[in-house]
């Protein structure tokens, strides 16, 4: 007698009349869905009696998540968003160093007996990584979370929208009366945020009718020790700026130091913008103004995005996903002293 085959993710799209990625937005458990849609979604997953998983209760299917450090609270939450859209989905999840992960490793992981290893999610992998070329050789599901370079990639990716973020933060600060602001990016140390993050506040700033000037322009690594040393060269210029935009929020709360230890208040003397929304920047004396990466919707998309590939084997379209960021206005920017 013939099994039936296992419904898929298409099956049920069809079913409920609707797209594959409406489907995955139902069982991922994401906003942007009508009651109705999210209705008759769930409708055709009963019918069909679909269940993402056929692995016994017993032994869950893994994913992997890749990451080139630990001690980032970007990454920790990240983490936790990965973890959280996992769980609902039936998977464990499991972390390895980049430079730890071998061709070796995850075919043992991906044996017949083991048979656990169901994807690999890679946290902001470098251009030409030797990781992307791994799992396209293995033939292991992949997707690329907040990588460098996401129009390369030849795997899935899901990446916050860094251009429009910094114009919204740039643009925040020329709207209450900033004319020389400052920057500090990472354009070195990850050149495709970096460089979207410095396009677009040379954008901004052309739109308003300003200069760049080299002066007021520094390239850090996005950590609060670079925060700190290039925020203390802009505010120990003859003529400091008024405001500064950072490429991440540990810069930021870098600057912030910076500018204490130079008996400056912000924001009466000086505003600062990050870019992260870690945890640590509401708690911030005051509560850091930043540009916010849906860190738990990064996480969610992905794992629905590799999840599909189980659905639809060999499926590894390098589609390039970009989420939306969003201005959060605390405490650390006002108009400039008069």
């Amino acid at each position: 007698m013939t099994a039936t085959p296992r419904p898929k993710i298409a099956d049920v799209a069809a079913a409920a009349g609707v797209s594959v990625p409406t489907v995955s937005k139902v069982l991922n458990g994401r906003t942007h869905v009508s009651e109705a849609t999210r209705a008759k979604v769930q409708q055709a997953l009963e019918e069909l009696d679909y269940s993402k998983r056929s692995t016994p209760a017993s032994q869950p299917g893994m994913l992997q998540l890749v990451v080139n450090n630990f001690d980032s609270p970007w990454i920790l939450e990240t983490m936790a968003g990965v973890e959280a859209a996992a769980d609902r989905l039936g998977y464990t999840v499991s972390y390895a160093r980049a430079d730890h992960s071998t061709p070796d490793r995850w075919r043992k992981l991906r044996e017949p007996s083991v048979n656990r290893l169901d994807g690999v999610l890679l946290l902001a992998p470098r251009k030409g990584s030797r990781l992307v070329g791994m799992v396209r050789t293995l033939k292991i599901p992949a997707v690329a979370i907040d990588p460098e370079s996401a129009g390369d990639l030849p795997i899935p990716s899901v990446s916050p929208a860094s251009f429009s973020g910094a114009l919204t933060a740039v643009g925040h600060l020329l709207s209450l009366g900033h004319q020389r602001i400052g920057i500090i990016t990472g354009r070195k140390h990850s050149p495709g945020h970096g460089r979207a993050r410095y396009a677009a506040y040379a954008a901004a700033l052309h739109e308003a009718g300003l200069p760049v000037l080299p002066e007021l322009v520094r390239d850090g690594d996005f950590s609060i020790e670079s925060g700190m040393r290039l925020g203390a060269d802009l505010l120990d210029l003859p003529e400091p700026p008024t405001a500064i935009f950072t490429g991440s929020d540990l810069q930021a709360i870098g600057v912030m130091n910076a500018a204490g230890q130079r008996s400056l208040h912000v924001p009466g003397d000086l505003s600062i913008v990050g870019f992260d929304d870690i945890a640590q920047a509401a708690l911030m004396s005051p509560p850091l103004t930043t540009v916010r990466q849906p860190l738990a919707q990064l996480a969610s998309m992905a794992v629905g995005m590799l999840t599909e590939q189980q659905d639809q084997p060999g499926a590894m379209a390098p589609t390039a996903l970009e989420v939306a960021t969003e201005l959060v206005v605390r405490g650390t920017t006002a108009p400039p002293a008069s």
